[in-house]
């Protein structure tokens, strides 16, 4: 399913990354997850067209726009569980330069842009669940690090006002 959302989005130029379960996978911190999450900040993915081949084969998609108060501006989800895709849609400056900074690695057998280390670990913050901040902390020992820790330190003002919070608390317990 990954493949056949990705030919689209490349088609027609949607930048995007991997995130999520899959890509904290590809930086070397296996964890059973089936489905895919990519981010984008295009928001050409809420145009119903774009999805009609995967419609017309009988896959399911399901488009949701996110309300001015909503942290992101929606998610498209794209077949179902276990193997679905969801693409989140990002509204910040912040999401996009994490889509921009993306680096490809070869997911399967094909190169895929997959968010960098420390971006997942800002994504993670953002989000802030119990998942989040078990993957947080093995980003962590995954390493490097402290560079990981100055690269979050230098752009964790760009998150919401919690994530700050969070990421102290999460460099305290993780020792230092």
């Amino acid at each position: 399913m990954i493949e056949r959302v990705q030919d689209i989005l490349e088609r027609r130029n949607v930048p995007y990354a991997l995130i999520g379960g899959m890509a904290v996978a590809a930086r070397g911190h296996t964890r059973f997850t089936a489905d895919f999450d990519v981010l984008t900040t295009d928001r050409r993915v809420f145009e119903p067209g774009l999805w009609t081949e995967l419609r017309d084969a009988g896959i399911p998609v399901d488009i949701r726009q996110g309300d001015l108060d909503d942290p992101l501006a929606g998610v498209v989800r794209i077949g179902s569980k276990p193997h679905e895709v969801d693409i989140v849609v990002g509204r910040s400056r912040w999401e996009g330069q994490i889509v921009q900074r993306a680096e490809r690695l070869t997911i399967g057998n094909r190169p895929t842009p997959v968010a960098l280390t420390g971006d997942l670990i800002l994504l993670k913050l953002a989000a802030g669940g119990p998942i989040d901040q078990q993957d947080i902390m093995a980003l962590l020992a995954l390493g490097p690090r402290d560079d990981l820790i100055r690269e979050v330190n230098d752009k964790i003002s760009e998150l919401p006002r919690d994530s700050a919070g969070l990421w102290t608390r999460i460099v305290a317990e993780a020792g230092g």
